[in-house]
């Protein structure tokens, strides 16, 4: 899993993690907290908009970039309700990645929302958030939002509104804040599964017939296919990876 993990770069610790902050904010300084307040139990409802309990371990697992994302996001062709965008999540490329910010993306607008790592933590402007190849709803451990995200094994036209069912924040920690990852050492998100990966090229690859079920931060729906890691803004194929094409529709 060694070179799996290297290609989907995220630049994360694996030293244990710091205790959980009651905290929901995200921090100014876009550095890693060494508090570990008492825990609120008021603020514990992942998915409800409240944000994490757990700011502490989240900081030192993520590590928020204090600055905006330049990544490219704009709308490659729109037909019958869906839309076809591209989305750079390159963050600088494997090496540079654990230097650059994630990209954000506001689902109903199509559009870059231009935060830092450390504000969109606080903010219900962003639905979908990338970084080579993992992806986050702002809900639960990862945002105030009332978003998250469900995997549904269906092609992307046969997924409904009915699929919304089993849509679950973003639990990026167990009760005691303990990071959870997947099995290439990144962060387990809803979206984990997404790809198939090839060990002969090092690439990962969409999975057929796999669609995602997303509550975007204030609630609405909507269905998004990964058709391409490797996408051009024309709509084509290109040669970088982290250079999403992404197929929405609102639910």
């Amino acid at each position: 899993m060694n070179r799996f993990a290297s290609l989907l770069l995220v630049s994360l610790p694996i030293a244990a993690f710091v205790a959980c902050s009651s905290s929901s904010s995200g921090t100014s300084s876009g550095q890693a907290t060494s508090d570990a307040g008492d825990t609120d139990a008021g603020d514990t409802d992942a998915g409800t908009g409240t944000g994490t309990q757990c700011t502490a371990a989240r900081d030192q697992a993520l590590l928020p970039i204090n600055k905006v994302s330049t990544g490219t996001v704009s709308v490659v062709s729109e037909s019958n309700g869906t839309k076809l965008l591209y989305v750079d999540a390159s963050a600088g490329g494997i090496n540079n990645a654990g230097k650059n910010p994630r990209v954000y993306v506001n689902l109903e607008t199509a559009t870059r929302v231009d935060l830092t790592d450390t504000a969109a933590f606080d903010s219900k402007e962003w639905d979908l958030a990338l970084k080579r190849a993992v992806i986050y709803t702002n809900s639960g451990d990862m945002g105030i939002g009332v978003g998250g995200g469900a995997e549904i094994a269906k092609a992307f036209d046969a997924v409904t509104a009915a699929d919304a069912a089993s849509v679950a924040p973003e639990k990026l920690f167990d009760d005691q804040c303990t990071e959870q990852k997947d099995p290439t050492n990144t962060p387990a998100t809803t979206f984990s599964n997404w790809y198939d990966y090839d060990q002969a090229t090092n690439i990962p690859t969409p999975k057929p017939d796999l669609t995602y079920v997303v509550k975007g931060a204030t609630g609405k729906l909507y269905k998004v296919g990964i058709t391409s890691y490797m996408g051009l803004a024309d709509g084509g194929t290109g040669q970088a990876g982290a250079m999403y094409l992404l197929k929405v529709a609102a639910l």
